[in-house]
């Protein structure tokens, strides 16, 4: 029996590992088929939802470290900013960090990103990450974004090719590791609600 898309929403939300920064493989394959078997857009589907499921279906595959399969869909929608948010995560996964940053630019300053540096901030200054972190370049990156007013997207691809290098702690890799994974959660959040609001009559 296929899965419906809110089981494997649960499944992808309630894995008890987070999306690696730089993955090597899908997380689940047999997962990775039902997401692309998910029968998101028919005959009948307004033109105008199009794009957002398209970015719906990116992103379920990102957050099961698809990245071939999230490529395929986020270049389908190469005009929308959600689209190409998602197209950025899928190439700094990858670790091409450039074409990662050209995509982020792309997408401009996203709705998702008012909420993602909220939460990013209010994590930062209450928990105690910062004060076990080595003085160093990922410590300092950490102070600017609890700091910034608005989420830079470019300011995380410099951590994780920093990361890249093998010269930075356990901690500080964790520590970008969850960063990164609120950024995931917060832009499929997005995407979903923008989805279901793109096609209010589906069953979505």
């Amino acid at each position: 029996m296929k899965k419906s898309l809110a089981l494997i929403i649960e499944q992808l939300e309630s894995r008890q590992t987070m999306q690696a920064l730089s993955p090597k493989r899908v997380w689940d394959a047999a997962l990775d088929q039902e997401i692309a078997a998910l029968p998101l857009i028919s005959a009948g589907t307004p033109k105008s939802a199009v794009p957002a499921l398209i970015a719906l279906k990116a992103g379920l595959h990102l957050l099961n470290e698809s990245l071939d399969a999230s490529h395929e869909q986020s270049q389908e929608i190469e005009d929308d900013p959600t689209g190409c948010y998602w197209h950025g995560i899928m190439h700094r996964m990858e670790g091409d960090f450039s074409n990662a940053n050209y995509w982020f630019s792309n997408a401009g300053a996203h709705p998702a990103m008012e909420s993602l540096q909220t939460r990013v901030a209010d994590w930062l200054q209450n928990s105690v990450i910062l004060g076990d972190l080595q003085e160093g370049a990922i410590r300092d990156a950490l102070q600017v974004i609890k700091r910034q007013v608005r989420w830079q997207a470019p300011a995380l691809t410099s951590m994780i090719a920093l990361q890249e290098s093998g010269t930075i702690s356990e901690e500080a890799r964790g520590a970008i590791e969850y960063v990164q994974h609120m950024e995931l959660m917060e832009l499929f959040a997005y995407t979903h609600q923008a989805a279901k609001r793109a096609v209010a009559e589906s069953s979505i």
